[in-house]
């Protein structure tokens, strides 16, 4: 019985061995499988319109950028003044596609849109998109009210709005705080004009019995 007793034990720490030799083998397997890579895009004013970035082009705002996988936008990006680069981050490996979607401030003239592999951990550069800029007067009525409206939309608030907006926020948070207090003091039956003052309300003391015969 003592010796089927200690194979038996063999067996199990023989067994566990194994076990944790195979999950230590699928460790870098693993990791290979969920790092991560980035998709870099950068736009440019083509001001000749020849589809081609020459050094005196600047990068071009308000491009917007979609990511999308399997036909789902999965990220956007609008590029800012002055955005030499963006860079799509923590993306899996797989099939992406970048669309630089149209809009009446500019007219492309490179392709607006491109699907790449991306493999583990790799950190892809795709090919500048290029546009020749519009300028506002140049637009239609119609169109240059939409575009005005989305900047005016797009600008930060100023000091005096921000101030405004806290205060309110604040005084939202103290009634808040307040209506939570009445609740709590409600709930525990608390009521200032129930108080009881001292030896009001006490029952009154014991009659004292005095013994027979005084």
């Amino acid at each position: 019985m003592a010796r089927r007793a200690v194979f038996r034990i063999i067996l199990t720490w023989w067994a566990l061995v194994a076990v944790l030799a195979v999950q230590i083998a699928a460790v870098p397997q693993a990791a290979a499988q969920t790092e991560t890579g980035a998709i870099c895009v950068a736009t440019y004013a083509d001001f000749n319109g020849n589809g081609i970035r020459e050094e005196a082009e600047p990068p071009l705002a308000g491009v917007n950028i979609n990511l999308s996988t399997g036909g789902v936008i999965i990220a956007s990006h609008v590029t800012a003044e002055g955005e030499d680069q963006h860079c799509f981050e923590n993306l899996l490996s797989g099939a992406y596609t970048i669309t630089f979607t149209d809009s009446p401030t500019h007219r492309a003239t490179t392709a607006n849109e491109g699907t790449f592999n991306l493999a583990p951990g790799q950190r892809l550069t795709i090919t500048d998109f290029g546009a020749v800029p519009i300028p506002l007067v140049d637009l239609p009525a119609a169109e240059a009210v939409v575009v005005e409206a989305a900047d005016a939309a797009d600008e930060p608030l100023d000091t005096s709005m921000r101030l405004l907006i806290s205060g309110a926020a604040a005084l939202l948070v103290m009634g808040f705080m307040i209506g939570v207090g009445a609740i709590l003091l409600g709930a525990f039956g608390f009521s200032p004009r129930r108080a009881r003052r001292p030896g009001r309300g006490l029952p009154p003391p014991p009659a004292r019995i005095e013994p027979p015969g005084m």
